[in-house]
């Protein structure tokens, strides 16, 4: 854009010169046209007086064969139409500055009207190629102006090209910077929440590990009590037998018979069994706990794997578009460095 903009400087410069030297060289070519009309319109005028018939008829009485004449062999008549001529070409001379009217004009005066004829030929010769040369210079100035003018236009378009390109690359940036931004600050914050899922992790691991512990000692200190239990009390869970029905016996001189009254049998307590079942509960309610425990572990550490997997995928594709936007901003930053060159 700073090459454009310097050129466009430099085509302005040449047109504002240009426009300058084509009012001055059109000025020039409307009076040098308007003088060369008159100069034309003088020697038209000289033509016309030297080829009436009246003059040629007198041409042909006077004028010797070597068209050589001097003032004395000029006739009146001749001399009058001569000095008509001269005076035409004087006055013609006058309003135009052409030194080359006021020596035909004197020649007239001078010399025959053959060699005047001639050098009237000649001039007309040159006039018209004097206009011609005039006409190409004025067609050329033009021409000129107009290369310069299709020139600046297409500085023009291209500036405005490069500007819009420039604008439409900023606006890419900017936006391409933004999205970069937000890239990498999604990333830091999944990174913090995968921290974060490992702390909980980690500290969920530790109560279950903490939780299996107290229940496997739990249920290993209630089966050593259940055991030590069942040692004695194991037979009272069983259901009692109905025996035979009592006879009482009076004693004779051999057996004493039942009477008199004995202690009773021994028997243990019958609390015993049911706190072996408690115990028995107790211990399944703890094994039941524990395996929901583990369960709870295996699910917990699959959801944990499952979030660590899809992070890092996550992060994986985050940071390749993140490359891949920063290649392109800076292609676009490189761009707009060459379009504002």
């Amino acid at each position: 854009l700073e090459d454009t903009q310097a050129q466009l400087e430099l085509d302005r410069t040449f047109l504002a010169n240009l426009k300058k030297k084509c009012a001055e060289s059109d000025a020039e070519f409307e009076q040098r046209v308007k003088d060369r009309t008159t100069e034309i319109a003088a020697v038209e005028d000289t033509i016309a007086i030297l080829n009436t018939d009246a003059s040629f008829d007198n041409f042909d009485k006077t004028v010797s064969v070597a068209f050589l004449q001097t003032d004395a062999e000029l006739s009146a008549s001749q001399r009058e139409r001569l000095g008509r001529a001269a005076a035409t070409l004087e006055r013609a001379a006058a309003l135009t500055g052409l030194p080359a009217l006021s020596l035909i004009a004197t020649q007239a005066r001078l010399d025959a009207f053959t060699k005047v004829k001639e050098e009237i030929d000649k001039m007309v010769v040159e006039l018209g190629k004097q206009q011609q040369d005039e006409v190409e210079h004025r067609d050329w100035c033009i021409d000129e102006l107009n290369k310069n003018n299709r020139t600046t236009e297409a500085a023009y378009d291209e500036q405005n090209n490069l500007q819009a390109k420039m604008a439409d690359l900023e606006k890419d940036m900017e936006y391409l910077s933004k999205e970069i931004n937000t890239t990498i600050d999604a990333v830091a914050e999944m990174q913090e929440q995968m921290k974060r899922a490992s702390e909980v992790r980690e500290a969920e691991n530790a109560d279950f590990q903490q939780t299996v512990t107290d229940h496997r000692l739990t249920q290993m200190i209630l089966k050593k009590a259940h055991e030590r239990m069942s040692q004695v009390y194991a037979l009272m869970q069983q259901e009692p037998q109905p025996g035979a029905a009592h006879i009482e016996t009076s004693g004779n001189h051999t057996d004493p018979g039942n009477g008199p009254a004995r202690f009773t049998e021994y028997e243990q307590h019958a609390g015993g069994g049911r706190v072996l079942r408690m115990l028995e509960e107790v211990m399944a309610d703890s094994k039941k706990m524990e395996d929901d425990a583990v369960f709870s572990e295996q699910d917990a550490q699959a959801a944990y794997e499952n979030l660590m997997k899809e992070s890092n995928s996550a992060i994986t594709t985050y940071t390749e578009k993140i490359s891949s936007m920063k290649g392109a901003l800076a292609k676009d930053k490189e761009d707009h460095v060459m379009a504002k060159s």
